[in-house]
């Protein structure tokens, strides 16, 4: 096996709403398989969220014993190249799944960002929460004549105890820390019922998570530090998936078995990546069907346009899959320049 490799740095967008905190890197991968066959894929860890760094999955990829990051890429790229073999698109005959639309420091972005996503026909909406709850709150309010369901992403910004106090709670104070009863209780009614879901409010543990489940009415979603023992989740109903990071078919047939539904989406990487978990996405809604809700499956605005992205085209929630064989981008693969390492 032949290995080669193209670093890259992906720029932030211009609008401070819808952009990447900060530049991130990664690697694209060649690799040409013993049989001859070649194909691409992306390597992108998240040190935030316990990757080890770029380094050390390269590193791996030079012996037999790739990381689980590395191993997955290697698993793309054999995928890529069996397609790319038969002059194929791995999207052929694959049913859509739309997308939600994307905010990062969405507290920055005028209303009419959000109006135009109903304009453009967007069902929901995916925010960062976590950084200011007290704003958020407020922010959120503000948006609730908008026909959009709200998918909040907390990262694990609550703390874990949740009990009702017997007396009324006092106001936010964003130096301490909260409970999502607290934080959910700011919201207006409307605001309320329209909750697609509250994604990883604080680390999973199954009592408490029924117990905020049940008593606020609101569906959780697991994304990060999945439990060791397979699903069912007691208080996780939905369970998203990242391609780039975990071992996407097996992870979504266990929690399909288990009731949970599905949303795939990117890992903030490279277009040569999202196009992977638009496919992911794509292939679980012809298996697992309406159990695979719409994903997170671009990247608008993420990061300052370049060719490759420019390859991935969307209209309003749909998102057109690139031209080329396997998972597209064929021409200006060809033409990185790369570095072997194997």
């Amino acid at each position: 096996m032949k290995i080669r490799t193209h670093h890259y740095t992906l720029q932030p967008g211009p609008d401070p709403w819808r952009a990447a905190r900060a530049p991130r890197q990664g690697a694209l991968l060649e690799v040409t398989f013993d049989e001859g066959t070649t194909g691409y894929a992306d390597l992108h860890p998240w040190a935030e969220f316990g990757h080890a760094p770029l380094s050390d999955h390269l590193a791996s990829l030079t012996t037999d014993e790739p990381t689980h990051l590395a191993n997955l890429a290697l698993r793309h790229a054999r995928t890529d190249a069996a397609a790319r073999r038969a002059g194929v698109s791995l999207f052929d005959g694959l049913p859509e799944v739309l997308s939600h639309a994307l905010f990062t420091d969405w507290t920055m972005a005028p209303r009419s960002a959000f109006e135009q996503c109903v304009a453009d026909g967007y069902r929901t909406a995916k925010l960062k929460i976590g950084r200011d709850l007290e704003r958020e709150a407020e922010a959120l309010n503000q948006l609730a004549d908008l026909p959009l369901r709200w998918r909040l992403d907390a990262n694990a910004s609550f703390q874990g105890r949740d009990e009702r106090p017997a007396r009324p709670l006092p106001p936010i104070r964003t130096s301490e820390p909260l409970v999502p009863t607290q934080w959910l209780g700011q919201l207006t009614d409307t605001i309320r019922n329209n909750i697609a879901f509250l994604e990883d409010p604080f680390p999973y543990e199954a009592d408490a998570w029924t117990v905020l489940s049940e008593r606020e009415k609101v569906p959780l979603a697991l994304d990060w530090e999945l439990p060791s023992s397979p699903p069912p989740w007691p208080g996780a109903q939905i369970l998203v998936i990242k391609p780039a990071a975990q071992d996407a078919f097996p992870l979504a047939l266990a929690a399909a078995h288990s009731g949970m539904e599905l949303v795939v989406t990117h890992s903030m990487d490279h277009p040569l990546g999202q196009s992977v978990a638009l496919w992911t996405a794509m292939r679980l809604r012809q298996r697992h069907g309406d159990l695979v809700l719409e994903g997170g499956l671009q990247a608008a605005g993420l990061y300052s346009a370049d060719e490759f992205s420019e390859h991935i085209r969307t209209r309003g929630p749909q998102t057109i899959p690139p031209p080329g064989t396997g998972f597209g981008f064929d021409e200006l693969l060809e033409k990185l320049p790369w570095k072997t390492i194997r």
